[in-house]
């Protein structure tokens, strides 16, 4: 979700998270440096597409798509601040 939500910030419209779909397609090692990529996909209208990789190393250990919905920057920063109070 932290990657997706970078993500779609690139789209110039904040977003909330509406949909996620992690799936994974093998173990995460440990102690080993992890690479995350994320692109969006495409947008319509309020609708903000991203997908995203998980690798470590040469080995694809997760692949994820959302979808956020776009909301008011106004709106946004009342509840980001609500939610820092």
């Amino acid at each position: 979700d932290e990657v997706l939500g970078a993500t779609q910030t690139l789209s110039g419209r904040a977003g909330m998270t509406g949909t996620l779909t992690t799936v994974y397609r093998s173990p995460t090692p440990l102690h080993t440096p992890l690479r995350f990529r994320g692109w969006i996909t495409g947008t319509e209208r309020r609708k903000i597409r991203t997908a995203a990789t998980l690798h470590a190393g040469d080995r694809l250990c997760a692949e994820a798509t959302a979808t956020f919905i776009s909301i008011d920057a106004e709106v946004f920063m009342r509840l980001r601040d609500e939610r820092e109070a």
